[in-house]
């Protein structure tokens, strides 16, 4: 394994506030460039990132805490730090000082690591960019995400509570197999599956989110009744809230050459489905679903309904925003990525649906109000069939559409 300490010239992933329906984040970075879980489906292995030899050679970003620093006061973030060192704020009119201090920008939920590289890979240990990153994100009051197939993250629990008793702190780990031999030849040098049930459920007993993304389940190999009911029933057991399920990309080069050499030598009678599957050489890995032996989301979903455990994960509520907007937001998001993932609704009927969760995560009026004045359509610029479906959200906290056609999916055999 190669070490190498670089120097980062940027940190932060895009700016635009997207309202993510998966994760539930706006930002993100990693702290390294490559991998060495070694992840044999990893997506990081892939040509658009760049990264050469991504498994065997490490470039640590040494600089990344000041240059989270930087981005942060580039967009208007004031530190902890800042705020009680700051001569202005001491003399000011204590109305005057809570008017200022309303004016910083709307607070995003940041990913911390779980992107294209683990935060909390072996080099953690040694560099410990990770918890300086988090440190910077405490002084700032910002809440964060975490997602890892490591137990290192536990070294770091007293600065994630104290993030999370400021703001927001959601910790999930990445678990996939039950098996552990089948564990090891695909993730060969992250914690065991025991090891991560157990850091989450000392996560949870800490007092923070956290729950499973059980993603990429690998199509003919992962996606078994008795894999996934085994990591939903352990969710449970270690007092996860949610298991989120969902199925594996696999782009065209050196990522799926990897992984089909993978197959072929520990799963021959497994590579010619799996060549199938991806035939399709998609840019973005998508597979071809008529292939797929089983609909993994939906799996996952009947999964959750029979072990008593949710399929979502949790939402940071921003502690200035309406409540009710809070609440229609939720439902869009649940509506978007349902329909998505288990129905299989295209992105152009669902369309209306993600822009108007964008123009709600962004910021936008109380929609009780909107409602009264029967302004909701006018202000938000919105069709009617959306206005329907907000202003039944308002009333009843749900959409009894979407419920209708998860219903209906239930119904729906899996394979």
């Amino acid at each position: 394994m190669q070490y190498e300490c670089i120097k980062a010239k940027s940190l932060l992933s895009k700016k635009n506030i997207e309202a993510d329906s998966w994760f539930h984040i706006n930002r993100s970075f990693n702290a390294y460039r490559g991998c060495e879980h070694g992840c044999v489906y990893c997506d990081g292995m892939a040509e658009n990132y760049h990264v050469d030899n991504f498994l065997s050679h490490i470039r640590a970003k040494e600089n990344a805490p000041s240059i989270l620093r930087k981005e942060l006061k580039k967009e208007g973030f004031t530190s902890q730090i800042e705020l009680e060192t700051e001569t202005l704020w001491k003399f000011l009119d204590p109305e005057d000082a809570i008017r200022i201090s309303q004016k910083v920008p709307r607070k995003q939920v940041i990913g911390v690591c779980g992107g294209v590289s683990d935060g909390y890979q072996p080099a953690e240990k040694e560099y410990k960019i990770t918890r300086k990153l988090l440190e910077v994100l405490l002084d700032f009051g910002l809440p964060i995400f975490i997602l890892t197939k490591s137990d290192l993250v536990l070294r770091d629990l007293d600065v994630i509570k104290k993030i999370h008793e400021q703001s927001f702190a959601n910790v999930l780990f990445t678990i996939t197999l039950h098996d552990e031999e089948m564990r090891r030849i695909f993730e060969p040098r992250a914690s065991s599956t025991p090891e991560r049930f157990d850091a989450l459920e000392e996560t949870r007993k800490a007092g923070l989110y956290g729950g499973v993304m059980s993603t990429p389940i690998i199509p003919g190999i992962g996606d078994s009744y008795e894999n996934m009911t085994s990591l939903a029933k352990n969710a449970k057991r270690v007092g996860a809230e949610f298991i989120l399920f969902s199925g594996m990309t696999l782009k065209p080069g050196r990522q799926k050459e990897y992984f089909l050499n993978v197959i072929k030598r520990h799963y021959p009678e497994k590579l010619q489905l799996l060549e199938k599957i991806f035939s399709n050489n998609d840019r973005y890995g998508t597979p071809i679903y008529k292939h797929m032996p089983v609909h993994i989301a939906l799996r996952g979903y009947k999964i959750c309904k029979e072990v008593g455990i949710s399929d979502r994960t949790i939402r940071h509520k921003p502690p200035n925003e309406y409540d009710i907007n809070n609440q229609v937001l939720d439902v869009l998001l649940d509506i978007s990525y349902r329909s998505s993932t288990i129905l299989g609704i295209p992105w152009k009927e669902r369309k209306p649906i993600i822009e108007l969760a964008k123009k709600i995560e962004r910021g936008v009026e109380n929609l009780s109000v909107l409602y009264k004045d029967k302004e909701i359509g006018s202000r938000l610029l919105i069709d009617e069939e959306t206005v329907e479906l907000v202003e039944e959200i308002i009333n009843t906290r749900k959409s009894s559409k979407l419920e209708t056609l998860l219903d209906k999916a239930l119904e729906i055999p899996d394979i």
